[in-house]
């Protein structure tokens, strides 16, 4: 379908409302509890605690999807796979996103009646701690991939314990100020951070260019940020896990890079229903996330599993009172693999500052470009379902792209390991 041949539909009366019909209380506490349990590896994704806005679907599909990211932690976290403690913790943190998404679902309702997504200060603060389970993945990864090597057998999480902390600082600080923030008069559309960044409205007012006016439930830039930084971050985590299997000499990592691409999709989709202004013409988007998360949590399952046995774990090892494989050490399993280089391209730094600059690009871009394309922001019916599911899935089919290209690269001869920030 061309965007060139499609008439858009000019509005001829004053916009509708951009929220979502309210439901009961009752349901509301429901829909917020369950579109909580969004469990991405780093997600990606990150429109958890407005599935109220798409119906029962939606509202089912993503409970189910815990249980699989359960199992994927367990797998993961099997001892002969040697995953670094740093991103094995960044994995489990997102537990604790899912736990914001409850508090914050529960004062968006009771305080404001509205949506999580429409509520900028409570969702930017939610959606922090969705960005900083990625950064632990991620960098975890790193961090053992510029050094050369693995995790050392039988190595605990003591040395992880400022990051925990850090961590875990955070979402006291965010649980915090979700609970005082109405009692200090925040409202529902104030921003989060207090908008910082943002451009000053004189200077658009003075702008020669076509500007529409945004919406009251706009995402602001530090939401924007915290939203596109999730994004970067999991790709850079997918790269990192892609780059495990030359440290390791184990090619089940790059299962599990494809494992999380659905979860990947599943945050554009969020991406994309905030460039709508989260019009409920498109809540379709986030039964398409909740289908996405569900299939993406499914699909990391399936991929630790294969990784944890080829590295010498066992369905006997489930059965607690199987002393056989209780005694069973996966030291040989999880013996040194031939010495690795370091792996070219994960240094922390120049990553970090590459991080950096996309997200400001991004979000800037997103925020203040979108102003220009007139009814595009609005496009309901046909047109606003066909541009979204473009969205949705022509950016995760170019990354799908670029790992099949790495992927052909790597089986002929001459392909070396290339950099994961190439």
């Amino acid at each position: 379908v061309s965007f060139s041949v499609m008439r858009l539909r000019l509005p001829t009366s004053p916009l509708p409302p951009l929220l979502a019909p309210r439901a009961s209380p009752a349901a509301l506490l429901d829909a917020s509890a369950v579109a909580s349990v969004h469990t991405s590896l780093g997600d990606l994704s990150s429109t958890l605690a407005f599935a109220d806005q798409a119906g029962n679907l939606a509202g089912a599909l993503f409970p189910l999807s815990l249980p699989p990211y359960l199992l994927f932690l367990y797998f993961l976290g099997y001892e002969g796979n040697r995953c670094p403690k740093t991103a094995q913790f960044g994995a489990q943190f997102l537990l604790l996103f899912v736990v914001s998404t409850v508090l914050t679902g529960i004062v968006t309702k009771g305080t404001y009646s509205s949506s999580l997504a429409d509520v900028d200060w409570l969702h930017g603060g939610a959606e922090a701690l969705l960005t900083t389970s990625n950064l632990f993945l991620g960098f975890g990864l790193a961090g053992a991939l510029s050094s050369g090597k693995m995790e050392p057998a039988g190595a605990g999480m003591e040395g992880t314990r400022p990051q925990r902390f850090a961590a875990l600082a955070l979402a006291v600080t965010v649980f915090g100020s979700a609970f005082a923030g109405p009692q200090l008069g925040v409202e529902a559309h104030s921003p989060f951070l207090f908008g910082a960044g943002a451009l000053p409205a004189d200077l658009l007012a003075a702008s020669p260019l076509p500007l529409h006016a945004e919406p009251a439930n706009a995402l602001s830039i530090p939401t924007w940020a915290i939203h596109f930084s999730s994004v970067f971050e999991y790709l850079f985590a997918m790269g990192m896990v892609w780059q495990m299997a030359a440290l390791s000499g184990n090619e089940r990592w790059k299962g599990l890079t494809w494992g999380m691409l659905p979860l990947h999709a599943s945050g554009v989709a969020a991406c994309t229903y905030h460039f709508f202004y989260n019009s409920p013409d498109l809540s379709f988007l986030v039964l398409l996330q909740a289908a996405l998360t569900l299939a993406g949590n499914t699909t990391c399952a399936v991929a630790a599993a294969r990784l944890a046995s080829s590295n010498g774990w066992t369905p006997s090892m489930l059965n607690p009172f199987d002393q056989s494989s209780a005694a069973a050490s996966p030291s040989a399993a999880a013996s040194d693999p031939p010495a690795a280089a370091a792996i070219p391209g994960a240094a922390a730094a120049p990553n970090a500052a590459k991080l950096v600059v996309l997200t400001a690009l991004a979000s800037y871009g997103v925020k203040y470009g979108e102003l220009l394309l007139g009814p595009v922001p609005y496009l309901g019916g046909v047109e606003g379902a066909v541009a979204g599911v473009l969205l949705c899935f022509g950016f995760p089919a170019l990354t799908a792209a670029r790992f099949r290209k790495l992927s052909a690269q790597e089986a002929t001869p001459s392909g070396g390991v290339p950099s994961p920030s190439a």
